[in-house]
């Protein structure tokens, strides 16, 4: 193995920039990746940045399995919207204008 391997990098520990709970979608610059526990701001917490996760969505967007996902930070939910927030993904589901999740495929590749 490569000497200056250091890690696969699927799970990412990193210093909280501010409080989240296991489960959150944390977005810090273009490092992205669900919460695997709780930590206060500047606490060490670890994210997943793979796998599918099932997460709160702009209500009245559509999408189609396959789209882009992007995180919208002031609302705390995803959508298909892209301008002014982060792409995190893809819908693994065709989601209803009315549903108030989606299922979405974290994209570690970014």
């Amino acid at each position: 193995m490569a000497k200056n391997f250091i890690q696969r990098g699927d799970n990412i520990t990193v210093m909280a920039a501010a409080l989240a709970a296991s489960g959150d979608l944390v977005v810090m610059g273009s490092l992205f990746g669900v919460a695997l526990h709780g930590a206060a701001a500047n606490e060490e917490l670890t994210l997943k940045t793979g796998g599918v996760w099932e997460f709160p969505k702009t209500v009245a967007d559509e999408p189609s399995v396959g789209a882009p996902a992007y995180f919208d930070a002031a609302e705390s939910e995803i959508t298909t919207v892209a301008t002014d927030n982060t792409k995190v993904g893809v819908f693994t589901e065709a989601g209803a204008n009315g549903d108030a999740t989606c299922r979405v495929r974290l994209n570690d590749a970014f």
